[in-house]
């Protein structure tokens, strides 16, 4: 993923330099992150080390992208016996959030 952001962060494409500094290109883009993770980042006490969707927000920030969100389907790892029952119920909502996003 990082190799891909970086081969998208484009002057001229997806950015550009001005006298004020890089200015982002994609102001009429949105964005939707959708995301599996086995422990529940989130919330709680690992909410701290979740850096990936963090990360995203920045670079859609550079690129000028005004709406940004994320949708996580988080846990099966942590719950093996409700494995299943998340991620079925995340696969749901995150094709629900594609087609309304």
């Amino acid at each position: 993923m990082k190799a891909y952001i970086d081969a998208i962060c484009v002057a001229g494409k997806t950015f550009k330099y001005t006298e004020q500094g890089p200015i982002g290109l994609l102001t009429d883009k949105k964005a939707l992150h959708i995301q599996a993770r086995g422990g529940i980042y989130s919330e709680g006490p690992a909410a701290d080390m979740e850096m990936g969707h963090r990360y995203l927000g920045i670079i859609m920030q550079f690129f000028g992208i005004p709406t940004f969100d994320g949708h996580f389907i988080e846990g099966h790892n942590q719950f093996p016996d409700k494995a299943m029952e998340i991620k079925e119920k995340g696969m749901e909502e995150a094709k629900n959030r594609a087609r309304s996003f």
